[in-house]
């Protein structure tokens, strides 16, 4: 071998050793759920961004559906269930009502919301399959959000749409948050 083949090789096995040790080593479904999320959530930002101007236009109510109390529950030892929870809402009552209530009108909207609940519905599944690897250690009540989308009647609809992107930054960060806990995992 000449040098500049040794020398090659050399930086060719340099550069694949600096690629494994720079990205996780998932062995599991979950590692590579939480390793792909950014991709489903650049997805649903995009969706969102077809949407949001009719949804924040229609809401005109001042208090907050995800307010301080969900923010902090996603901080907790208990975040898993509490996007389950909120995940569970949506796809049993804010997604159906905005479905249900396309018009001639909204129409082009559609596409867009069923993408969102295509990826919360695959988003739920893969979190509730990991919830061992997420070490969630008590449910969250979501009685108290679900009381407050009620009481706002048919605003809550626009309401919970309108704070869509505020749910994507709690789930994002979250799960961001066991990227950096858990790169690499045998569970």
């Amino acid at each position: 071998m000449t040098p500049q083949s040794l020398l090659l090789s050399a930086l060719f096995l340099a550069s694949l050793l600096t690629t494994a040790c720079s990205s996780p080593m998932c062995n599991n479904r979950c590692c590579r759920f939480v390793e792909s999320f950014p991709v489903r959530l650049k997805k649903l930002r995009e969706d969102y961004l077809q949407i949001r101007d009719f949804y924040e236009a229609n809401d005109d109510l001042d208090m907050a559906l995800l307010d301080q109390s969900v923010e902090d529950s996603f901080r907790s030892p208990f975040a898993c269930h509490t996007m389950d929870s909120i995940l569970d809402f949506y796809l049993t009552t804010v997604l159906p009502t905005a479905l249900a209530g396309v018009t001639e009108h909204t129409r082009n909207l559609q596409p867009h919301m069923e993408s969102i609940k295509q990826i919360f519905d695959e988003l739920k599944s893969d979190v509730t399959k990991c919830k061992k690897y997420f070490s969630c250690q008590k449910p969250f009540d979501i009685q108290n959000l679900n009381s407050t989308y009620i009481q706002m009647e048919s605003k809550g609809l626009y309401k919970a749409m309108g704070e869509l992107d505020l749910l994507f930054n709690y789930i994002e960060t979250y799960l961001a948050s066991k990227r950096q806990r858990n790169p690499v995992s045998r569970v």
